[in-house]
């Protein structure tokens, strides 16, 4: 039981550490003005350099997990701006009608839905962006999740 736990943490751990970059360079063009698609990626890429030296990353495989993690936001692409216009629409809806709450409801159930969507999405592209690893750099990558969580866990 413990070891099962201890896999999810991790999995979920690793989808973190592998999707925010993502999220986050995506917020970082919109604050600088730039558009979202200006350059792909672009946060991850130190994420990808430093993997790259840690886990001793090829060329190839360092480009393979590019392309996998621009794959993914381009898959979710549709369900952020679906999410995005759904709290908009939950917000009409009460305003036009407090009492509407089945309305709210149904919109909300349909965020919900997305959002699994996107972590499904997510989950799958992380196991093929495994895929690219030897199991000697999964194996180095395992401890260096297991040191962050651990630096986690001590704060």
């Amino acid at each position: 039981m413990k070891r099962r736990l201890l896999v999810a943490t991790g999995a979920i751990a690793l989808v973190a550490l592998l999707a925010v970059p993502f999220a986050f360079a995506q917020r970082m063009h919109a604050m600088r003005g730039g558009p979202a698609g200006d350059t792909p990626g672009g946060m991850i890429l130190g994420h990808l350099r430093h993997a790259q030296a840690q886990l001793g990353l090829s060329d190839q495989q360092t480009a393979d997990i590019k392309a996998v993690f621009e794959g993914l936001h381009e898959q979710n692409k549709a369900y952020r701006q679906s999410m995005h216009s759904s709290m908009e629409q939950v917000a009409q809806i009460l305003i036009k009608n407090p009492n509407d709450i089945a309305s709210a409801q149904a919109l909300l159930d349909q965020q919900i839905e997305n959002e699994r969507a996107m972590r499904t999405n997510a989950l799958n592209a992380v196991a093929k962006a495994l895929n690219v690893l030897t199991p000697d750099q999964r194996t180095k990558l395992s401890a260096m999740v297991q040191e962050h969580l651990n630096r986690r866990l001590s704060k």
